[in-house]
């Protein structure tokens, strides 16, 4: 009779213990189905690489393939090589713009959301006559902007929409407050040879807080450019390049809107060393092709890098 009760009272408490567990592990597998679910949205997953942008400087500009990801972009604007103790670079159309010798470099976070587009957040600090004694550092303007990456047919395309809160003393000092732009490359390869044909467009918008006043001198409401280039690919990361700049801008002094007035023609040789898909290097020569010199020759310096 004892055995009966001893076996019937473990096998009570087996049962009980059984249930607990069960109950235990029925609490549980919500909790764990939630958190899968939110390592699975925080996680840094790698977007696959989008193939049909196969320009070093495009593929650079578009970021790393990461979820999550850091943007670099460091520069250096140089004196003209005729005058390597100048602080300044030369401005033949006297706008308003910063025109001092500068080294500097943006930051920015990236949001990937699909192997071809990306929303960044960023800034950035600028020294100004950096080997001269550092005349004044600059917070970049903070930005907000949307790329796409594209193709149609044999020309690889890239598009961005930006906006930025103007911080720069240069363009404070006119009222300046904020602007929007949109800015579209685009790569034609031909074939096997090497050689390929480019355009860059841009298109700028500013925004003031108050009207025109004469101290303003050259301030702009917005800015149109176009940079056709031809390139020499020595493979898929070193080329050589040479592009124009051709530049218009509509004058606040003015009171239309329609009215465009054309900066001096520049033109830049250089070449672009894409060290990875994620680095590159760009050091280029800037002059007026109308009347070449080397005191109007500058050297500058542009890179682009990712990190994560």
């Amino acid at each position: 009779m004892k055995k009966c009760v001893l076996i019937f009272a473990l096998g009570i408490f087996v049962t009980t213990a059984q249930a607990q567990t069960s109950t235990t592990t029925m609490e549980a597998a919500p909790k764990q189905e939630s958190t899968l679910k939110l390592k699975k949205l925080i996680q840094n997953k790698k977007f696959e690489d989008d193939k049909e942008i196969t320009d070093t400087k495009l593929r650079a500009d578009s970021g790393s393939r990461s979820k999550y990801s850091l943007k670099f972009a460091l520069s250096y604007a140089g004196p003209p090589v005729g005058d390597l103790g100048a602080r300044t670079q030369p401005n033949p159309d006297g706008t308003v713009g910063v025109f001092e010798t500068s080294l500097g470099g943006s930051i920015s976070g990236r949001y990937r959301l699909d192997s071809q587009s990306a929303v960044s957040v960023g800034t950035g600090i600028t020294a100004l006559t950096p080997f001269h004694g550092t005349e004044r550092l600059d917070v970049k303007n903070p930005f907000i902007s949307y790329d796409l990456n594209d193709r149609m047919g044999g020309v690889q395309m890239r598009h961005s929409f930006g906006y930025a809160v103007t911080t720069v003393p240069n363009y404070r000092s006119v009222g300046q407050y904020g602007s929007a732009k949109y800015d579209h490359s685009m790569v034609h390869n031909f074939g096997a040879s090497g050689w390929a044909v480019g355009l860059d467009t841009g298109l700028d918008l500013f925004f003031f807080e108050r009207d025109y006043q004469p101290k303003d001198r050259k301030s702009t409401r917005y800015h149109l450019g176009f940079y056709p280039q031809v390139k020499y690919n020595f493979s898929d990361k070193v080329n050589i390049y040479s592009s124009l700049a051709m530049n218009y801008w509509n004058p606040r002094s003015e009171a239309s809107e329609g009215i465009l007035r054309n900066k001096k023609i520049g033109q830049r040789v250089g070449m672009g060393i894409g060290f990875t898909r994620d680095i590159y290097f760009a050091p280029y020569l800037n002059f007026y092709p109308d009347n070449p010199r080397w005191d109007t020759t500058t050297l500058s310096v542009a890179t682009v890098f990712s990190l994560l």
